[in-house]
């Protein structure tokens, strides 16, 4: 029964920030939001995500390997959006 409470509430979250990104897809393609695009480099974004998914990795037993390139991969990203980039990786 927990564990399966425990699956309900992730597909809640995920729903939730499904929503919440077609809201802003909404929003954005209305002009009711504007972008601000900064310089953010790849692997920051990347270390954030192993940041945020390291808990779950650890709690599974998984082993994560990453092959980032040496020299900085730049995106143009909105700030505001950086962490939705990060839960993608």
């Amino acid at each position: 029964m927990a564990r399966a409470r425990e699956t309900i509430e992730r597909q809640v979250e995920h729903m939730t920030r499904l929503i919440d990104d077609l809201l802003d897809v909404s929003r954005i393609t209305r002009g009711k939001i504007e972008l601000r695009q900064e310089a953010v480099v790849l692997s920051t974004l990347v270390a954030r995500a192993v940041e945020a998914a390291r808990p779950v990795i650890d709690e599974r037993g998984h082993r994560l390997t990453l092959d980032l390139p040496q020299e900085p991969v730049t995106l143009s990203a909105d700030p505001r959006g950086w962490s939705r980039c990060s839960r993608i990786f």
